[in-house]
């Protein structure tokens, strides 16, 4: 009998040896498992991460590119209006001295040397002048300069001188301080290095 309970004693120890191995197989499996699973929601836990922050990366740098392209444009805007202030200005005072210049004697010899230069020009040619309203007076110079011309008053020329056009020759030529002094506006403008960049 002894010998029989000692058998089950055995067999009983071995069950139990036998599930304690299970138990514990089960268990390193279990964490093994746990950890295989941690392991790859920490992978995918830091790839999301890094998408959030490269997002989140990109989106701040598209809007702080926007604001910098947005305070860049408010300053070329206020560089651009004190840049044309300072042209508008310059050019007003230019404007002064060309009507002081008109009202003075030597214009007179300005309208005699362009008449001059268009005679030259349009030779025998038929020819239409105009002058402003207030320089036709000066028909007769430029009758002695340009033969074969009519002369018309012209409102558009504010500031003085002479455009002829020979239909003839088909070709307008401009002599008008108007014209001139435009001229040299776009000239300084593009030459002065006065730009707005």
């Amino acid at each position: 009998m002894i010998d029989a309970n000692s058998k089950t004693n055995s067999f009983l120890q071995a069950i139990e040896k036998y599930a304690e191995e299970q138990k514990n197989a089960m268990r390193a499996e279990v964490e093994a498992f746990r950890e295989e699973q941690l392991a790859r929601a920490n992978e995918e836990g830091t790839a999301a991460a890094f998408a959030f922050i490269q997002t989140e990366k990109a989106s701040f740098t598209a809007a702080l590119a926007k604001e910098k392209s947005q305070k860049e444009t408010a300053v070329k805007r206020e560089l651009f209006g004190k840049r044309n202030k300072m042209v508008e200005s310059l050019f007003a005072e230019a404007e002064k001295k060309i009507c002081n210049f008109v009202k003075s004697n030597k214009y007179k010899g300005y309208i005699e040397e362009s008449a001059k230069a268009i005679g030259a020009y349009v030779g025998d040619a038929e020819t239409v002048v105009y002058l402003s309203s207030r320089d036709v007076s000066y028909t007769p110079v430029v009758k002695k300069y340009i033969k074969n011309c009519t002369v018309q008053p012209d409102d558009t020329i504010r500031l003085g001188g002479i455009k002829a056009n020979c239909a003839e020759m088909s070709i307008m030529l401009d002599e008008t301080l108007d014209t001139k002094l435009e001229i040299q506006k776009k000239r300084f403008v593009a030459e002065s290095g006065f730009t707005v960049e």
